[in-house]
C-alpha cells in the first residue's frame, strides 16, 4: 500500500512539474506576476501535489487536465471558448477545496 501511495505521488509530481513548466514565459505564474523560475515551479508542483495526491481519481484528472490548458499559450484555450484565468480559477478551487471545507467545519 505504501509502494502504491509513493508512486502515485511520484507521477502526480512529474506531471504537475510538466504542466507547470510548460511554458515559462506565459504560464500561470508568470500572468501572476512571478518570473520564470524553475524553483517557483518545484514548489508550486510540490504543493499541488500534496494538496491533490489523496483525492479522487476524477478530480486529480480534472486538476491535471485545468493545469495543462492554463498553462498552455492563450490561443490553445481560447479554442474551448474561454479565457486561460477561468480555467486556473477552476484548477485552483479543486485543489483549496479540502482546506475550505477544514475551516468551515
Amino acid at each position: 500500500m505504501e509502494l502504491a501511495l509513493f508512486v502515485r505521488i511520484a507521477v502526480l509530481f512529474l506531471v504537475f512539474l510538466a504542466t507547470l513548466g510548460l511554458n515559462l514565459g506565459d504560464n500561470l505564474m508568470a500572468r501572476l506576476g512571478f518570473d520564470g523560475n524553475l524553483v517557483l515551479v518545484l514548489l508550486t508542483a510540490t504543493v499541488f501535489t500534496f494538496f491533490v495526491a489523496g483525492r479522487h481519481a476524477m478530480i486529480v484528472a480534472a486538476v491535471i487536465v485545468f493545469s495543462l490548458i492554463t498553462n498552455m499559450p492563450s490561443d490553445f484555450s481560447l479554442n474551448f471558448g474561454y479565457d486561460r484565468d477561468y480555467y486556473a480559477g477552476i484548477m485552483l478551487a479543486l485543489v483549496f477545496q479540502p482546506l475550505l471545507m477544514r475551516a468551515l467545519d
